[in-house]
């Protein structure tokens, strides 16, 4: 049996695909074609990257086709070329996408330093610290104490005990890992329950749903399957953009004042619609209401209590639609004492050990191959998870909870792709197959999906649509939405929805202090303002923002950017006392609020 072929028998077992193969008798199977190539032409001296991008591509590809035979298709063939999987741990790896032959947009910070640094602290272990989103840049230089410059964040950290630094930044709800080594993890709190737990934790819940009916002899696998997304980043939105592949009407839903970027949306949402909604408003809850219960499979990539503090809980959601497929994706997962945690990609690298064993140490952890490896990789397995549920769902009744992880992904990499010493591999590094297409963004020019299926080619009814521009109903039904009924809200209202999340979330001891005054747990009845930069002051109900904020007495803010929330000469109400330093305490409301749920 090939690397590649022993690798898929031990996920589809970990995924409890082998048992219903074993239960249906499904006879479609998959063909890993070419040749693995030389470690040194991939970069997998660590890694086998080829098998990482080949292999769980190719199990969605069969969980599609088994149950294609299921809804009485015939049994197909499903070809992989190992020699190109390399490509998909990273579309930047093997080709640069482009929209109109121009390069997707990087909209990064310049000299982010919280982007792909591992740092050190006082008691000699090594921290990362994530802001892929600009605000969390400001979080961070907020909890710190320091600007955002490299040198002055490094020395910050120096500062800081490994333990004492994740424990308040987790408080902080800032997103940071200490790089442990597998054994450490391994006997962790959480994860030694982690390491119990397969790659992709599943929970069939017993509710009054009946067997799922899916029309029969469809012409796609995932034909009449409607998936309801309310993700961020890469990974959730992977999942969604796999499940298209196969057939499925996959709605992308974004919060009204999210933030995304350009590189990231364009990679990570192919073949999906996307609209906006604002959980504030009742009209726009209603409407979520009603996609739910219509909806076969929920995906969330927010934090947990994100979107259950708006009611989306699993016991709600299946309250109203019993058979939902509902997948959390997380950076630990959904069981344990860091399943709150927030985390990106890095974080599950640096808690599972993958840094230290791809640096060699503990001393000298190191970035493993391609930023977001975990990501895509999280997405694949997502998405093979609500697959697997599908079929389970065909044959048995009830509901089912997902938890794709981050940190479960690279612990299987470390599980499953470690490259062998003296592997011999010498194969030839191909580059990707080419999909490209005109859509509503620009000519789209990106990696064509990997897998190929000899009765149910994979394809998307469309390729790319600009973000937010759908109406909120499964492609295909846009008319059961009628736009013109919709109001917006009121501008102070939106900055409600946004700038109190974001007020709350400032970590320096000035405005935590602030906000901790018991004489200002009420609003004044005044009404505070807000300054825009070169503007005069904007009257702003305080009942909105449910804050009560100094008023500005003073000038114009001229050395910030955006919105701040500054001292004026005196305070209002009974909150005159407690005042924010504006040299201490500036409230930045950046256009990037993709946390602010």
């Amino acid at each position: 049996m090939s690397p590649a072929d022993k690798t898929l028998t031990a996920i589809l077992a970990d995924f409890g695909l082998d048992k219903e193969q074993e239960r249906r008798k499904f006879g479609s199977k998959v063909n890993f074609v070419g040749q693995i190539p030389s470690v040194e032409k991939t970069g997998s001296e660590k890694i086998n990257l080829s098998l990482v991008g080949a292999v769980p591509a190719a199990a969605n590809a069969l969980a599609a086709s088994w149950i294609f035979e299921g809804r009485g298709g015939g049994e197909q063939v499903v070809d992989v070329d190992v020699g190109r999987g390399h490509n998909y741990i990273d579309p930047d790896v093997g080709m640069t996408p482009s929209l109109n032959g121009q390069e997707i947009t990087v909209d990064l910070v310049v000299g982010n330093p919280f982007l792909k640094n591992i740092y050190e602290t006082k008691d000699g272990r090594h921290v990362v610290l994530s802001a892929v989103y600009v605000d969390l840049v400001y979080q961070w230089s907020s909890f710190l104490g320091c600007s955002v410059l490299e040198q002055d964040v490094k020395d910050a950290v120096g500062k800081w005990n490994a333990k004492d630094l994740e424990a308040s930044a987790a408080t902080a709800g800032l997103p940071m890992a200490i790089v442990q080594s597998p054994s450490e993890w391994a006997n962790h709190p959480h994860g030694s329950i982690m390491t119990s737990l397969p790659i992709v934790n599943v929970k069939h819940i017993q509710t009054s749903a009946p067997p799922l009916v899916l029309s029969p002899n469809p012409k796609r696998p995932l034909e009449g399957l409607k998936v309801l997304c309310a993700t961020h980043a890469i990974a959730g939105p992977t999942i969604g953009r796999t499940l298209a592949e196969h057939g499925a009407s996959v709605l992308q839903i974004m919060f009204t004042h999210g933030f995304e970027h350009n590189f990231v949306y364009t990679y990570a949402n192919i073949g999906t619609a996307s609209t906006r909604l604002n959980f504030h408003k009742e009209a726009d809850r209603v409407r979520m209401w009603e996609l739910i219960k219509d909806a076969h499979v929920w995906v969330d990539s927010y934090r947990e209590g994100g979107l259950s503090k708006f009611g989306f809980g699993d016991e709600e959601l299946h309250g109203v639609n019993p058979g939902l497929i509902i997948s959390h994706v997380r950076c630990y997962g959904i069981e344990g004492p860091w399943s709150g945690k927030p985390g990106f990609d890095m974080q599950g690298s640096a808690s599972s050990g993958l840094m230290a064993y791809c640096g060699g140490s503990l001393q000298s952890p190191a970035w493993p191959p391609g930023m977001v490896i975990n990501d895509y990789t999280t997405g694949y397995f997502g998405a093979l998870a609500v697959q697997a549920c599908v079929l389970r769902r065909m044959r048995e009744g009830g509901g089912f909870v997902v938890g794709p992880s981050l940190t479960g992904t690279a612990m299987s990499i470390l599980k499953l792709f470690k490259t062998a010493v003296d592997c011999g591999f010498d194969g030839e590094a191909l580059g990707p197959e080419v999909l490209e297409g005109a859509t509503g963004m620009g000519y789209l020019r990106t990696l064509k999906p990997l897998p190929k299926m000899s009765l149910t080619p994979i394809g998307y009814e469309f390729l790319l649509v600009p973000i937010g521009s759908s109406v909120p109903a499964f492609p295909g039904q846009e008319g059961e939405y009628d736009v013109s009924k919709q109001v917006p809200r009121e501008k102070h209202q939106a900055l409600g929805d946004f700038a109190v999340p974001l007020m709350k979330r400032l970590t320096n001891d000035t405005a935590s202090s602030y906000l901790r005054q018991p004489e200002c747990t009420s609003p004044p009845s005044t009404p505070a303002s807000l300054a825009l930069l070169g503007s005069t002051a904007i009257a702003v109900d305080n009942s909105a923002l449910g804050l009560a904020i100094p008023t500005n007495d003073g000038p114009a803010c001229e050395a910030n950017s955006g919105f701040n929330v500054f001292n004026g000469t005196k305070g209002i109400g009974d909150c005159q006392d407690y005042l924010i330093d504006n040299d201490k305490a500036c409230l930045w409301i950046a256009p990037y609020y993709h946390l602010m749920l």
